[in-house]
C-alpha cells in the first residue's frame, strides 16, 4: 500500500464538487503546484510528502 499525504484534511484541499470528476478525482491541493491546483487522483493519491499539509490529524496515512 502507497503512502500518500491525508489530504482530506488538509487546509490546502479543496474538495470536488462535480459528480463526474468526483468518479475519479477526490479534489485538488492549492499549495503544491502554486498558482496551479493539482487534481488527486482517488485510486493512488499523490506519492510522497507534499511538505504543505495544514490540517487537524496525522500528515501520511499508511
Amino acid at each position: 500500500m502507497a503512502t500518500i499525504p491525508n489530504c482530506a484534511k488538509c487546509n490546502n484541499f479543496v474538495p470536488a464538487t462535480d459528480p463526474h470528476i468526483a468518479k475519479v478525482y477526490s479534489g485538488q491541493c492549492t499549495k503544491l503546484e502554486w498558482p496551479y491546483n493539482i487534481n488527486i487522483p482517488k485510486v493512488d493519491g499523490i506519492e510522497g510528502e507534499c511538505g504543505y499539509y495544514e490540517g487537524s490529524g496525522p500528515a501520511i496515512l499508511k
